[in-house]
């Protein structure tokens, strides 16, 4: 469960969140199973933190920095994701049905079964990113100048080629 503080000070605004996780980058940070749909999050710092199974639907969170977080089946769903950061995050089984990933930097997050559905995945890179498959990225609604592995590309291309046209 979220820490009630955690909800607390993230519902006060970016600006006070940011500067606490800077002040104090070692704190935990649990926000898992928090409803934060419908918020303005762009720009958070959400590195390490834990947001599992999180309800986030339609948030904006361009910008926002998730490396190294646990976001273990989060709700991202209609999310505005451009050029968030993933780097190194657990995302296995994250909802990102209808997202905004445009120049997302998902490089070695676990995408283990996360849902791309109608997802918008330009100029994002997906490169060394763990258990990923290619049927994830099957019905996407936008693919293009996505870094991901020849072997993913390949499979994509030929399953789902007006994704290339």
């Amino acid at each position: 469960m979220a820490d009630a503080e955690c909800v607390e000070r993230i519902g006060r605004g970016v600006p006070e969140w940011n500067a606490w996780r800077a002040a104090e980058p070692d704190a935990p940070a649990d926000l898992g199973w928090a409803n934060l749909s419908g918020l303005d999050l762009d720009g958070a710092s959400f590195a390490r933190c834990v947001l599992k199974l999180a309800f986030c639907r339609g948030c904006s969170l361009a910008g926002a920095d998730f490396s190294e977080a646990a976001l273990r089946g989060i709700n991202l769903e209609g999310c505005d994701l451009r050029s968030a950061v993933f780097r190194g995050a657990d995302l296995e089984g994250a909802h990102m049905i209808g997202a905004d990933l445009t120049g997302a930097d998902l490089a070695g997050a676990n995408l283990k079964l996360a849902n791309f559905d109608g997802a918008v995945l330009r100029d994002a890179d997906l490169t060394g990113a763990r258990k990923l498959k290619a049927f994830q990225l099957l019905r996407v609604a936008v693919f293009k100048n996505v870094g991901v592995s020849p072997e993913i590309l390949e499979k994509v291309r030929e399953k789902s080629p007006e994704l290339f046209e």
